[in-house]
């Protein structure tokens, strides 16, 4: 008796050896039974991937985040299977949750039918996959062009929507009104999908309002391999990770290389759920060959295609900066207020909004820590607000009609009695030209015993290419003390952390951003260029609350 066993690399085939070892009836027929059981299992998933196909421990973590989260976001490695998951879990819930409304966004149409259709096709049932037309169900698709009307209802009453991103942004009105998810579920009660959402969130937050009316839930699957915008930032920040797994040795096999990574992240606040997807447990991601195409890039590259950990900002102009790495926690932030550290502030004022400004703190060793921000975001929220095609202005860059006087004592009282600032600095450029009465900012300020001084006039291009010294350590090695960034910002700066983030340069693209990241920039070209230095109570007098000089 010959068998021919499929190749499968999920269902075990016997060795050569124990093939040859069967000799005794019991022993052929306990083989035959093998071959016949792995066989119909292989051909079950192929026909009926809903109900028989095979499922990663990624899958069963998404599905575990859907418990108690209404949105779950899939960060993919290449290859890592998201695209699956997000067609099994729309189709299964269209299946079981009767009278669902589910709808399918995707970059463009061409994407649309490529992907999320043709998997959505694959993941129906055998019986509903055939087109059909009733007078309550209807479904028609080929490869080609997809499900005609990018629609399809099932016998149950489900429906399936297929849009693009720029029909929303073409025409709002027609997403107006939308019921989503079923009322009457029995499984995850799924109402959106969102596969690579690239743009500024408006669409997202529009959706969030429909989720309520049924308890419906959004999933959002997303490839970081370009970096992630600011939208998906959004989701990160905030979150903790509660769970990670091992690395592979084969992705990072040198010492001091991660040895494990985040496996899924929750934010609370939000109620977002992430899961990162990796390539290796996909059999059919063709890791082996990944290996040798990626193998050698940096860890940070590694870590985003093999493990879909999204590192870096699509547009930042900060590459290295890392709110892993850069942004500290209120619990493991420095005590900067003792005399190990020398404090600034910095001013960056305006006409036509809210002056920004930072207090920032400096050792002997030369680590600089944000430690305040105005206005800050738990506050006042977000100073800028990404739209499309630009930053708009946020909230907290909204004037509140403050004077010279108004800014003092909002300053004295963020600062309290105790906290003793060595230098303050105000933009030297608008400064000069600004005034009451004839005077200048920097007079206005001193006649209400706060002493400003002038901050470095150097180019705004200098000043960026300097800020990267502040963030500068090699991301291919561990974090320790020989290998570190300089700077430190304290979490509650979530303004300047935005900024930093996404801030690009972008002509008027980028504009809303600019204060933040030329303060920074200000306290970086303090001292002739050098940055801001520590000294310690001897070197000179600070300048206090009521009194200025060196």
């Amino acid at each position: 008796m010959s068998l021919v066993w499929t190749p499968h690399p999920l269902e075990p085939a016997p060795t050569k050896e124990q093939i040859l070892a069967a000799r005794t009836p019991e022993q052929m027929k306990a083989l035959a039974a093998w071959h016949d059981a792995r066989e119909k299992r292989i051909e079950q998933a192929e026909r009926d991937p809903l109900n028989h196909g095979y499922e990663f421990e990624t899958w069963a973590e998404a599905d575990f985040l859907f418990e108690d989260q209404n949105q779950v976001f899939i960060f993919g490695g290449n290859g890592s299977s998201k695209s699956a998951y997000g067609a099994r879990t729309v189709v299964r819930a269209a299946v079981e949750n009767p009278r669902s409304m589910i709808y399918c966004f995707a970059q463009d149409q061409d994407t649309s039918v490529r992907i999320q259709q043709r998997y959505i096709h694959q993941y129906l049932p055998p019986e509903l996959r055939q087109n059909f037309k009733t007078d309550s169900a209807y479904a028609k698709y080929s490869q080609k062009n997809g499900f005609t009307g990018e629609s399809l209802i099932l016998p149950n009453g489900s429906e399936i929507y297929f849009h693009t991103y720029s029909q929303f942004i073409s025409n709002r009105a027609k997403f107006e009104g939308l019921e989503v998810g079923s009322r009457d579920p029995r499984w995850y009660n799924i109402g959106f999908w969102f596969d690579e959402y690239l743009e500024s969130g408006d669409l997202y937050e529009t959706m969030l309002y429909r989720i309520p009316r049924r308890d419906a839930k959004i999933l959002v699957t997303f490839t970081p391999i370009d970096g992630f915008t600011p939208f998906v930032a959004k989701q990160i920040k905030g979150s903790r990770v509660v769970k990670t797994r091992p690395t592979s040795k084969q992705v990072f096999p040198n010492e001091g290389e991660p040895q494990s990574v985040e496996a899924m992240r929750v934010n609370d606040q939000l109620g977002v759920g992430m899961v990162y997807f990796e390539s290796e447990q996909n059999p059919w991601a063709g890791f082996d060959s990944m290996v040798k195409t990626h193998g050698h890039k940096s860890v940070g590259e590694r870590l985003t295609r093999f493990y879909g950990v999204p590192v870096k900002s699509m547009t930042s102009l900060f590459p290295l900066f890392s709110t892993d790495v850069n942004v500290i926690s209120s619990k493991k932030f420095p005590n900067v207020m003792g005399p190990q550290f020398t404090r600034y502030q910095v001013i960056d004022p305006a006409n036509a909004r809210n002056y920004f400004a930072l207090w920032a703190a400096v050792n002997a060793a030369g680590e600089i820590y944000i430690y305040r921000e105005w206005p800050d975001r738990p506050s006042y929220g977000e100073w800028a607000i990404f739209g499309d095609p630009k930053w708009k202005k946020g909230p907290a860059s909204d004037k509140l009609g403050y004077n010279v006087k108004s800014y003092v004592d909002l300053f004295h009282e963020l600062e309290g009695e105790d906290e003793e600032i060595f230098e303050r600095l105000v933009d030297s450029r608008f400064a000069a030209s600004a005034g009451s009465d004839g005077a200048d900012l920097f007079q206005d300020f001193e006649e209400h015993g706060f002493f400003v001084q002038p901050t470095d006039g150097q180019t705004e291009e200098k000043g960026l290419t300097r800020l990267d010294d502040w963030f500068s350590y090699n991301p291919n090695l561990p974090v320790d003390s020989a290998n570190k960034p300089l700077c430190y910002i304290h979490e509650k700066c979530g303004n300047l952390i935005e900024s930093l983030l996404s801030y690009a340069a972008d002509g008027k693209k980028d504009e809303a951003l600019k204060d933040p990241i030329d303060a920074l920039r200000y306290l970086r070209m303090a001292n002739e260029g050098e940055g801001i230095e520590h000294y310690d109570s001897h070197s000179f007098v600070t300048v206090r609350k009521s009194q200025g000089g060196y």
